[in-house]
């Protein structure tokens, strides 16, 4: 099983700043069940900038003892997998080449082919 590397973290953020879920709803117009799924989810679940920028906003209003402003940094921390799949070309698979990347392999390719149809014909 792969090891998420976004890790949602509204949960703790919320019982550092002692945010109930109910406030939260309320502030956001949105239902307690919404909210309880939000903090409960263990990846970061997908939100538009609208919807993030709302949740922000209704944190940093309820939230006792604030030092800083509540951020989507704040939210989510990044942790690495502990063995990205490699292919044999040492690209993570399932990462998008770059372009740059593409033509290269593009011209690696035809390179290859010329090199073998010169060798047939000797």
């Amino acid at each position: 099983m792969n090891q998420a590397l976004i890790k949602w973290r509204l949960k703790e953020v919320m019982a550092r700043h002692n945010i109930k879920a109910r406030d939260l709803a309320d502030q956001m117009g949105v239902s307690a069940n919404s909210v309880s799924n939000l903090r409960n989810a263990r990846t970061m679940p997908r939100l538009d900038g609208e919807i993030l920028n709302n949740l922000c906003e209704a944190l940093n209003r309820l939230a006792q003892d604030l030092e800083g402003e509540i951020t989507p940094t704040d939210l989510i921390t990044y942790v690495r997998g502990p063995n990205p799949v490699v292919d044999e070309t040492h690209e993570i698979k399932g990462a998008r080449a770059s372009t740059q990347q593409r033509k290269s392999r593009q011209t690696n390719s035809q390179a290859q082919v010329e090199d073998s149809l010169t060798s047939s014909a000797a």
